[in-house]
């Protein structure tokens, strides 16, 4: 049967729809190898979130080449999608067409057998199925079946694809298209078969979750009523949700997902810039004083809940004024943790044709934002030190097991407190670089 070597970089997402595919090709007699000189096939879901994402991408379509010349290399995903890789891939799916996967490396393994033109036979497919290289046009959520058994306590299910945004500095809309929404049903009879097979944990994801059946004229409340349903299924502890938006989490919404228990108090709410002027020129639809009210309303209903983020730093134009704003405003509102992006250009977007600010002061610009977010991480983690935590435990590091917190911080016990999967309720009593030690 042939091997084959499966890797994902970028978001959950990538990675979720890596693991569907994975699931159908063994399901067709292909055996997982996680050794690229091992493998007859191998595919890479691709990620041009960042320009570093897109190198990383194009690099490890070589490294799969170099490492093993007689295999067939697959290259999937966003990046795939907008830019060429046909000189470095044998295959390219992009973002649409994924169920395809399997029957066009069936007919590329016969063609190899029978020694035909690889390249050619590319060439065609890839006309046939989608305009690789161009904004994907899809329009109809892509079902990739049920997953039956992820890796992780945590699983994940995709709910939605797509954005309609279109922030001047983002190619995902490009590449992934507009916003569609998977089935209720098939969510829900995921989540139950995930729930069967010991999964405690269930983590919403997608490109854009509170734009869950946006095409059907809904607004953010589906999602929170997509969470009171998952939030009746028995044997199941935690709800997660993704990234929200700001303008998407509002009284209304909180005020239905407040009688989901499950879910947890920890909110991903993407704020990019914590300057009004640089909001505006990212086009992102808010400004920071909608953004506090957003963070004050989740406060006033969960106690001390979790408020973490993504920001841009660097952005075209940026003053040394505006980023002294984002620095002072997310210290102001403390936030519990900063996933800090340095901007890169994307070709194709509005921000591409802004003046750009300079390499080093990027640079310098991120550093001083990751210092502050290591700051504000830690004083957070400090606040439950004294007090009772629920962890789901996961994985064996040295003397410790360790898991995460409702509020998504680790934690570590003895590794002779349970295993992988049980539920401990453990009294915290110290923290060290913003992880929290029951010893």
């Amino acid at each position: 049967m042939p091997n084959l070597y499966i890797h994902a970089l970028g978001c959950k997402t990538n990675h979720y729809e890596n693991q569907a595919i994975a699931q159908k090709l063994q399901e067709h007699g292909f055996e997982l190898t996680d050794n690229i000189k091992d493998a007859d096939v191998g595919l890479l879901n691709t990620c041009t979130v960042t320009a570093e994402a897109g190198r990383k991408s194009r690099q490890f379509l070589r490294k799969m080449k170099k490492q093993n010349p007689k295999i067939l290399v697959v290259a999937m995903g966003c990046y795939a999608q907008l830019e060429d890789v046909s000189e470095i891939a044998d295959l390219v799916i992009g973002t649409d067409h994924r169920n395809s996967v399997l029957n066009l490396i069936q007919e590329r393994i016969n063609q190899k057998e029978n020694r035909e033109d690889i390249k050619d036979f590319t060439i065609e497919l890839e006309e046939d199925l989608a305009p690789i290289g161009k904004a994907s046009q899809e329009t109809q959520y892509e079902e990739l079946g049920i997953i039956q058994k992820q890796s992780d306590t945590r699983a994940q299910i995709k709910i939605q694809d797509g954005c309609n945004a279109f922030c001047t500095y983002c190619a995902i809309p490009l590449a992934r298209g507009r916003v569609r929404s998977r089935l209720r049903e098939n969510i829900m009879n995921e989540a139950k078969a995930l729930i069967k097979n010991g999964h405690k944990e269930i983590v919403l994801t997608g490109i854009h979750i509170c734009s869950f059946e946006k095409e059907l004229g809904r607004n953010s409340e589906a999602l929170a009523e997509l969470c009171i349903e998952l939030n009746t299924l028995d044997g199941l502890e935690r709800i997660r949700l993704g990234s929200l938006e700001p303008l998407s989490v509002n009284k209304e919404f909180l005020n239905i997902l407040k009688n989901a228990d499950k879910v947890c108090p920890h909110f991903h709410l993407s704020l990019q810039s914590g300057s009004d002027s640089v909001l505006k020129r990212m086009k992102r639809n808010y400004n920071t004083a909608r953004y506090r009210q957003v963070v004050e309303q989740i406060r006033e209903i969960y106690d001390q809940p979790a408020v973490t983020t993504d920001i841009m730093v660097g952005f075209p134009e940026e003053t040394d004024e505006e980023f002294e704003e984002s620095l002072e405003f997310v210290e102001d509102i403390q936030l519990s943790q900063l996933h800090v992006f340095p901007y890169s250009v994307r070709p194709g977007t509005k921000a591409a044709k802004m003046r750009q600010i300079s390499t080093n002061t990027v640079k310098n610009r991120a550093d001083l934002m990751l210092d502050k977010g290591k700051v504000l991480h830690a004083a957070y983690a400090r606040k439950f030190i004294g007090k009772e935590q629920r962890v789901i435990l996961e994985d064996v590091v040295g003397n410790y097991i360790r898991g995460f917190s409702d509020q998504y911080l680790r934690i570590y016990l003895p590794k002779t407190a349970g295993k992988s999967g049980e539920i401990k309720k453990v009294i915290v009593k110290r923290e060290e670089d913003a992880n929290l030690f029951v010893d």
